[in-house]
């Protein structure tokens, strides 16, 4: 029987596997704020509160806000590198 076939295969899936490799290391994720952040596991609510020097993004009413907040939308918030507050926002 002829070994062809299955190496032909075999190199087929190796193209296919390079391709999706090299295509998923260009994704990369927004760079976080902070170094030891991790990118948040859930969707942001629609509207959180950011502060300027902050790292995290809160609910409106969290108490754990530092300084003047700012509103503006969880997508951007997560774009903007912003990570969830773990006392507010507990995944």
């Amino acid at each position: 029987m002829s070994r062809l076939p299955v190496l032909v295969a075999a190199g087929v899936g190796l193209v296919v596997g390079i391709g999706w490799f090299a295509t998923a290391s260009e994704r990369q994720p927004a760079a976080q704020r902070s170094e030891h952040s991790r990118p948040a596991r859930t969707f942001p609510p629609a509207t959180v509160a950011v502060t300027r020097d902050g790292k995290l993004y809160h609910k409106p009413d969290c108490r754990y806000i530092h300084g003047s907040a700012e509103l503006e939308s969880g997508a951007q918030a997560q774009a903007d590198g912003y990570t969830p507050c773990t006392r507010c926002l507990k995944e």
